[in-house]
């Protein structure tokens, strides 16, 4: 089985009667910074969900939200920005992530898009400053930003990689923007990054204070687990004399 782009039907010429469309998408990787931040920012800019994609191998689930079913690999449009922004809920499985890029990529540009920008998540003990973010580019890239760019000797892994690969050999403009967390933590902080950065590249204004409020309450949960474990931890167990 081919992975299938599907549109659906009253959406179709939306998407083909527009051109000059930028993707934006990301993964579930490091801080879950690519699925946090495009979710956020779909529900935000009150993007429509216009169609699926369907691989071989997806994950078996489904859940009601407030647009309607959310399926494992979501595309939605908002015209008004000419955004396409996909939403995985799941990682593409390794055997099919080269088709799964492959075939988003091949449909974005029969739809005309030009562009593309990719959320990912950079471990934090790589800082070396006081930024926020890293960022690669292909060449054919307008964006130049002044932080710095991903470090020689660090990789992007996974599907964010390939799919970078297959946009680059494809003249697809991308840029990938890494902000900084916390590899095992789910990181609503580091999506806010990513999104403040691409409301002033793409001249949005998308508040990501919800984003930094659920940040304070994870990092509050977080620390009275701790100091909970840590007073365990103290009192022991008590031996008997």
């Amino acid at each position: 089985m081919v992975v299938e782009i599907v549109i659906y039907d009253e959406y179709k010429e939306v998407l083909s009667s527009r051109h000059g469309w930028t993707l934006i998408t990301g993964f579930p990787g490091f801080g879950y910074v690519g699925t946090i931040a495009t979710k956020y920012l779909a529900e935000k800019l009150g993007a429509i969900k216009v169609g699926d994609i369907i691989t071989k191998y997806m994950p078996d689930f489904v859940a009601l939200e407030d647009y309607g079913i959310m399926t494992p690999y979501e595309i939605f449009a908002y015209p008004t920005k000419s955004l396409v922004i996909v939403v995985n809920n799941a990682l593409p499985q390794p055997p099919e992530r080269v088709r799964y890029s492959k075939a988003l990529v091949d449909w974005f540009l029969s739809i005309g898009g030009e562009r593309a920008i990719l959320a990912g998540g950079l471990n934090a003990k790589f800082k070396e400053g006081r930024e926020e973010y890293r960022w690669l580019s292909t060449d054919n890239c307008e964006w130049r930003l002044p932080e710095p760019k991903l470090s020689k000797g660090l990789y992007i892994v996974g599907p964010l990689a390939t799919l970078f690969t297959i946009l680059k050999i494809r003249k697809v403009p991308t840029l990938v923007l890494l902000p900084y967390t916390e590899p095992t933590k789910y990181d609503p902080k580091a999506a806010a990054v990513f999104i403040t950065k691409v409301n002033t590249l793409l001249g949005l204004d998308v508040s990501v204070e919800d984003l930094l409020k659920y940040s304070k309450i994870l990092e509050e949960t977080e620390a009275a687990i701790r100091e909970a474990m840590r007073a365990a931890e103290e009192r022991g167990p008590k031996p008997y004399m």
